[in-house]
């Protein structure tokens, strides 16, 4: 069954395309992928992500349960406040790239993938099970991802916006740091974070769903329609502009970010005792606190040991070409990996990707080639972001 969001109907309005994704029918663009990309570089635009995936932990036995399911620690930030944080398996390959807050408590909530909730849901269900067999634990597991509204406002103006719908300036919160506030009489959590690259904020809260596969608890999303319009409002000052998961996609690239499902997954290669693809391949081992007990723990240090045998790179064109997920990678004359990511950059013009290459050849400034359509085009290993962070991005000058 596909599964959609609580303003569908108003996307199915106003979009141009609106299109599966991981399950979701969702809008890929309004007006154009890249004037809504731009739109959040240089101004503000509004992202409708509540396809995201929310599960709510609660009890006294919740935090020593998180810090044994992810990788990072959870314990650290205070209330209220965000860690990111992995979900692996058992053999070391990531399930899930996740946010979680500490709500206060003994209670956390945890912002997962759209297209990985369900199988979260149960190896989190599956674990709290085998753990009860040796013994009572509290903890509640609930997963609120139809009932919970998630909108992602982006972009150097976002900040202004934040000042004249709330009073509070973002900057003065950290990264992933949340706080309460009210929208008209609506309550709900306000995060700084975002998938952009660019500074911004998100915002939760519940609401009813038409499209809840539970037939008890539909309604009408009478929240989630209003909070949408009024921060619509309030932005034409500064150009706010509705953007799709096609811009969501070119600026997190722009930016250099992994998405799970391309360069994070689990492959279940059942046949070794390391799957892939790690963290440790992914470049994401700054989410890792190695000293606590995890799942994937050991497969990790196996792999730490052995070698990783290929590990992630951007890179961006120097011939004319446009990378695309599964393109291979050749260097000189030898195919040493496969594109996972790629697209035109918007800001740039030219074509930039990520790919998972031959290890050691992964570090910037490596002369590679990509195969697009049956061409070989010269292209070169970068640091990411592809964008001057001077210019652009969350902490740009001036």
């Amino acid at each position: 069954m596909v599964k959609r969001v609580h303003l569908f109907d108003w996307h199915k309005r106003n979009a141009k395309k609106v299109e599966e994704f991981a399950g979701w029918e969702m809008p890929i663009w309004y007006s154009s992928i890249k004037e809504e990309h731009l739109a959040v570089r240089n101004g503000v635009g509004i992202f409708d992500v509540s396809h995201m995936g929310e599960f709510m932990f609660r009890g006294k036995d919740a935090l020593e349960f998180l810090q044994y399911v992810t990788t990072n620690d959870i314990s650290k930030p205070p209330a209220i406040s965000g860690t990111y944080t992995l979900v692996l398996n058992e053999r070391g390959a990531v399930k899930d790239e996740t946010l979680v807050f500490n709500m206060g408590n003994d209670t956390y909530m945890m912002v997962c993938d759209s297209d990985a909730f369900e199988k979260l849901y149960a190896w989190f269900s599956a674990m709290k099970r085998g753990m009860e067999k040796f013994g009572e634990i509290d903890l509640e597991i609930e997963n609120k991802t139809y009932d919970m509204v998630m909108f992602s406002i982006q972009g150097p103006k976002a900040r202004d916006l934040a000042k004249d719908l709330f009073g509070i300036d973002i900057n003065d919160l950290w990264w992933f740091q949340a706080k309460e506030v009210e929208l008209d009489g609506i309550k709900m959590l306000l995060s700084r974070s975002g998938y952009t690259g660019e500074n911004g904020w998100e915002v939760y809260f519940e609401d009813a769903n038409p499209y809840h596969p539970d037939e008890g608890r539909r309604g009408e999303p009478e929240k989630a329609l209003h909070v949408w319009e009024t921060i619509l409002e309030a932005g034409e000052d500064y150009g706010i502009k509705p953007a799709g998961l096609g811009a969501r996609d070119t600026l997190r690239l722009e930016a250099g970010y992994t998405l799970y499902g391309n360069e994070t997954k689990e492959l279940q290669l059942l046949s070794t005792d390391v799957d892939e693809v790690t963290p440790l391949q992914a470049n994401l081992d700054f989410a890792i606190f190695w000293d606590k007990e995890f799942v994937g723990k050991e497969a990790l240090l196996r792999q730490r040991e052995r070698g990783l045998g290929r590990k992630l790179v951007h890179f961006k064109m120097v011939d004319k070409g446009i990378p695309r997920e599964g393109y291979r990678v050749l260097a000189n004359g030898e195919v040493i990996g496969e594109v996972t990511s790629g697209t035109l950059s918007p800001l740039l013009g030219i074509g930039i990707g990520i790919a998972f290459v031959r290890e050691d050849l992964a570090r910037p400034g490596v002369e590679i080639e990509v195969d697009v359509r049956g061409k070989l085009r010269k292209a070169v290993t970068v640091a990411p972001p592809f964008y001057d962070p001077k210019k652009y991005g969350a902490f740009r000058e001036g």
